[in-house]
């Protein structure tokens, strides 16, 4: 039997390495045929796992090189490891549950105030019926007086279940679109440009290095750094609506990261307008103010990196899990390029 063969061969359960990898693990300690090796192989290759964001992604491949670095292969690092890895995928389901909660409850307060809203409107009614019945007199007046309590009320619902519907589909930080909305028109564009052969372009919007942000400033500054960028999505929406009757429709996906869908847009003129969008956010002068509006620190610069993406010209389905994959891949290139840039996606090659 191969000596070579039967020195670097796999453990049960433990994934393969190339012998350079091997060799690696030998050199900084890494106990062969262990626990240890299969987490740390596995731990590597998670950059090639689709359902990572980028920012777990560098997360993991930071705490890989923390355990290399520091040599410390014992069962009770084996166990913290494994916590840190377990937060780290869990962080976004946890942030989404958050937001979630966050807009719930909010929600669940307009409403309790509509329904005592609905509550005084419901004894105004009463008092005007009881009132044009005990009055008596001429009956078309009395039932005129009623039927009007009775549309007063009825508008008065209309408008209180209009604002509900909005409130529902609007990011309560940034007042954009929030992903509920996103999802519902997303879907609804993909069908239409499948449909009719039209074009389709998203891209994909993340604030650079906005952990860092917030660790340095705190999260009350990260928030508004989060509103600017929303803003300036919004305002740039607005403007080529109104100056070419275009449709852009921007949404805050999800933490730091946004989601902008162009109708009726190829990727190449998305990608140039969403350069445009980049030197926005670039230019923009964030400053730091305290509670009495006092400018304690000025001319912060937030930089955000785009990935952009077509539906029928990037998608091996035209759907809307492969516009968001292919968006999502180009921003994953734009930031480990360097970031700060927009990226569009090229599909792989054959």
């Amino acid at each position: 039997m191969n000596k070579d063969w039967q020195r670097n061969k796999p453990a049960q359960g433990v994934p393969a390495c190339s012998d350079a990898v091997c060799a690696m693990l030998d050199r900084v300690g890494v106990p062969r045929n262990s626990k240890w090796r299969g987490l740390i192989l596995y731990m590597r290759g998670i950059k090639d796992y689709d359902f990572l964001d980028n920012e777990q992604k560098e997360q993991i491949q930071a705490l890989v090189m923390e355990v290399l670095k520091a040599r410390d292969f014992s069962d009770e690092k084996f166990c913290e490891v494994i916590k840190i890895n377990e937060r780290i995928l869990s962080a976004p389901w946890n942030r989404a549950l958050t937001r979630t909660l966050q807009e719930t409850a909010s929600l669940v307060q307009e409403f309790q105030e509509t329904l005592f809203r609905h509550k005084g409107g419901v004894q105004k009614l009463e008092n005007v019926t009881v009132e044009a019945v005990e009055t008596g007199g001429d009956v078309e007046r009395m039932l005129g007086t009623i039927r009007r309590g009775f549309r007063e009320m009825a508008s008065m619902i209309e408008k209180d279940a209009e604002k509900m519907v909005a409130m529902s589909l609007t990011d309560a930080l940034t007042g954009i679109h929030n992903r509920r909305a996103f999802d519902s028109h997303i879907g609804k564009a993909v069908d239409r440009a499948v449909a009719e052969g039209r074009s389709l372009s998203l891209f994909m919007c993340d604030i650079d290095f906005f952990k860092r942000f917030n660790d340095e400033h705190g999260h009350r500054i990260g928030d508004q750094a989060l509103v600017v960028v929303g803003s300036i999505l919004k305002g740039f929406a607005e403007e080529i609506k109104q100056l070419e009757d275009r449709d852009i429709f921007p949404a805050r996906y999800g933490g730091e990261e946004f989601a902008v869908t162009l109708a009726d847009i190829g990727k190449d003129e998305a990608e140039e307008l969403a350069e445009i969008i980049r030197r926005k956010i670039e230019r923009y002068n964030f400053v730091i103010r305290d509670p009495d509006g006092q400018i304690l620190v000025g001319g912060i610069k937030i930089n955000v990196s785009i990935g952009v993406a077509e539906l029928l010209a990037d998608c091996p389905s035209p759907d809307v899990d492969h516009l968001v994959d292919a968006a999502d891949k180009a921003l994953y290139v734009a930031k480990s390029s360097g970031r700060n840039q927009v990226r569009a996606y090229e599909r792989p090659r054959v």
